[in-house]
């Protein structure tokens, strides 16, 4: 039995179950109609997993590319494709691949910031992905960067004890949960930390478990901004929690999601 398909099949099943917001994509809808010419942009979406961004994207007429690195999210979002020919996805590793160029926008949506997932300093590893956006764009074209961002993540990063985030059963009649024991965050290094696992049960009957252990960098306004500054590009609107009122500088309490336009220069 392969159990890492199983468990990967799983995952991207529930994943795109449970995932499935829309205010955000349609935050991003308005942000595009409002600061483009109105004409189909040419969109490049980083890791665009399942479709649940560039889908849509390609309803609304644009012309949109996708990749992704997790061939399982990807077969669905190949099904949801069906009938749409202004849409492109392939397989690649955003940090290790070239992400083409003379996009109108690339998109780092889904807080794909905070989730990276790569055996790079973490921190590098977020540079690295607002560097390749600036490099795809063309002169004029425009980064939509929309990430968490807290006024003080030690009260969020913070959680001592067991939590599950997912569970089902997929279309092939795996059941499983997500578990989380907890993760740990250094206000110096700024990396949170934590570990859980997978509990899986294959349709056969078989359990097994899949450990889970995991880091991230949380970054700070201030560094965002500079990364998007030595990146090329300059901030032209900020936008605070999917609502027109701008970031303010240095962020307030209230804040928890940030999106930024910024222009390659």
């Amino acid at each position: 039995m392969n159990k890492d398909f199983i468990a990967k099949h799983w995952y991207a099943y529930i994943y795109e179950q449970m995932e499935n917001q829309t205010h955000d994509v349609e935050f991003l809808l308005e942000v595009l109609r409002r600061n483009t010419d109105g004409s189909p942009q040419r969109i490049l979406e980083v890791a665009c997993g399942g479709g649940r961004i560039c889908i849509p994207l390609a309803q609304a007429g644009h012309m949109v590319t996708g990749f992704d690195a997790d061939e399982h999210m990807l077969l669905r979002c190949y099904r949801r494709m069906k009938g749409l020919s202004n849409i492109t996805c392939y397989k690649a590793d955003a940090l290790s691949s070239d992400w083409g160029f003379g996009f109108d926008v690339v998109v780092l949506g889904g807080n794909i910031l905070i989730n990276i997932e790569s055996d790079m300093d973490y921190e590098k590893a977020q540079q690295t992905f607002i560097r390749k956006a600036a490099m795809a764009l063309r002169p004029g074209g425009h980064l939509y960067l929309d990430f968490d961002l807290h006024f003080n993540p030690s009260e969020i990063f913070n959680g001592l004890g067991e939590s599950s985030y997912f569970n089902g059963t997929d279309d092939l009649g795996t059941w499983g949960r997500t578990v989380s024991c907890g993760e740990a965050y250094d206000p110096v290094t700024r990396i949170c930390t934590g570990t859980g696992h997978w509990e899986i049960k294959a349709n056969n009957g078989e359990s097994f478990v899949i450990p889970q252990r995991w880091y991230k960098h949380i970054p700070t306004q201030g560094q965002v901004y500079g990364w998007i500054s030595e990146a090329g590009l300059s901030v032209e609107r900020t936008y605070k929690n999917y609502t027109d009122e701008p970031l303010s500088e240095p962020i307030d309490e209230s804040t928890h999601r940030a999106t930024i336009w910024a222009r390659r220069n």
